[in-house]
């Protein structure tokens, strides 16, 4: 054995069976995809919510937790790297607890921004009391003390990590999917304040909304449909074929890490190309 950046090096056995490693080639092009559009992308998304949080705005919490999260998850690729690449022994519990705060971190921040969006538009009054910047900061380092658990849980494998992700995924995909599909329900029905004199500008304000939600939906569908389809039918299929969908899932969700942030400058009118 050799030794890679004080890590032990570990042999390469290509297309293990008992390997959670994917084929380099996916990990290669995941990382690539995501450090040429998500990394940056996110940073500018997280420059622009520090300065609406500087000018008093507290619904811009929830973007920057959500984007700090892939901008913490981009540290990971020196690990990374060396895992996949090098086969450093080392760095497999490092890359689990980096990981995890993707797996968990991602979903938890995206579902607390469609749930403010479904109180804002069905519970107007409701959201009005809770717009405070203190309550928004409690659910966040709530938020954050749960990712910490999670990630230190399956380090420890306290918990099964699949079951684990499994349970968070169910969770936060249905909350996410019924909040956008209520908001989206309220969209299509004609609001007490469409008068005919800004019909036009209402009706152009909802399709605006109604197309991003729409783009929310179908992001999240493609980002946690196969990979819960894949987790359940763990139970069912050999372990080398979960394995394979499993590691396609995982590139696939690491490469969507742009797809969100590209959905807030296009709302807040910062992409420049759309």
């Amino acid at each position: 054995n050799t030794n890679v950046s004080g890590c032990d090096a570990l042999p390469y056995v290509e297309n293990s069976s008992n390997s959670l490693i994917p084929p380099n080639y996916l990990i290669a092009c995941s990382l690539s995809v995501n450090m040429i559009l998500g990394l940056p992308a996110n940073c500018y998304v997280l420059w622009l919510s520090v300065n609406e949080m500087i000018r008093g705005q507290s619904t811009e919490i929830f973007v920057f937790n959500a984007t700090l999260v892939e901008v913490l998850f981009c540290t990971s690729y020196v690990f990374l790297i060396q895992e996949y690449f090098f086969q450093c022994a080392d760095c497999g519990m490092k890359t689990i607890f980096i990981g995890m705060i993707l797996w968990s971190g991602r979903p938890m921040f995206q579902t607390c921004i469609c749930v403010e969006r479904y109180f804002g538009v069905l519970h107007p009054l409701t959201f009005l009391k809770l717009k405070g910047m203190k309550y928004r900061i409690a659910c966040s380092a709530v938020g954050w003390t749960a990712i910490v658990i999670s990630c230190v849980l399956s380090i420890v494998f306290i918990v099964h990590l699949y079951d684990f992700i499994l349970v968070g995924f169910l969770v936060f995909f249905g909350v996410k999917l019924y909040t956008c599909m209520m908001v989206l329900k309220a969209l299509v029905r004609p609001g007490p304040g469409d008068n005919v004199k800004d019909r036009d500008r209402v009706n152009q304000d909802k399709i605006k909304a109604f197309r991003i939600i729409l783009m929310v939906i179908a992001s999240s569908m493609l980002t946690y449909g196969p990979a819960i389809i894949t987790l359940i039918l763990r139970y069912i299929v050999a372990d080398e074929t979960f394995l394979l969908g499993w590691s396609v899932c995982l590139c696939f969700a690491v490469m969507s890490g742009f797809v969100q942030p590209f959905l807030y400058l296009k709302r807040v009118g910062k992409l420049p190309f759309c």
